[in-house]
């Protein structure tokens, strides 16, 4: 047999946790350049430029709201899925799967988590369907190469956190 492939490694959750600190941080950023923006428009405001200035604050404010709640709500929130799927995988219990193996071409995003794609195990006496992390696919895809192959999966919660290829001697 081959080497076990790992999808997860134990520093991945630490730089998930750093990227949405960095990401959230932008966020802040974004926001209170805004707010000095729409400060600064106030502080220029007279009788003449009212009107002006008002919808100038408004657009601001309202586009600048726009983007750190796209921020927040995929950028972040995504990260904040990831790392805590990571952590799970990295600290659950492993259960050990042989098969023949198939890996789905769609990506399918679970609601208020990660996006995955289908894993068959076939070879017994029904198929066992399981998960995959879309983000750590490639190197099964590449194990798989467009096809079935025999692997031994490790899994946990359903989902596939290492793979193994199975020759056919063994």
């Amino acid at each position: 047999m081959d080497t076990k492939v790992e999808l997860y490694r134990p520093e991945g959750p630490d730089a998930l946790r750093r990227s949405r600190r960095a990401w959230t941080a932008a966020v802040c950023v974004i926001a209170a350049a805004a707010l000095a923006v729409c400060v600064s428009f106030c502080l220029r405001v007279d009788a003449s430029n009212a009107g002006r200035m008002e919808a100038y604050a408004v657009a601001v404010s309202a586009a600048a709201g726009w983007v750190c709640i796209y921020l927040l709500a995929f950028r972040v929130a995504a990260l904040r899925r990831e790392e805590a799927h990571e952590r799970r995988m990295l600290q659950g219990e492993r259960e050990t799967v042989r098969g023949r193996v198939t890996l789905a071409a769609r990506e399918t995003q679970i609601r208020r988590s990660i996006a995955v794609r289908n894993v068959t195990v076939g070879g017994g006496e029904r198929p066992l369907h399981l998960l995959a992390a879309a983000r750590r696919c490639d190197p099964l895809e590449r194990a798989l190469d467009g096809g079935a192959a025999e692997l031994e999966l490790d899994v946990v919660g359903g989902y596939v956190a290492a793979f193994r290829v199975c020759h056919e001697s063994t």
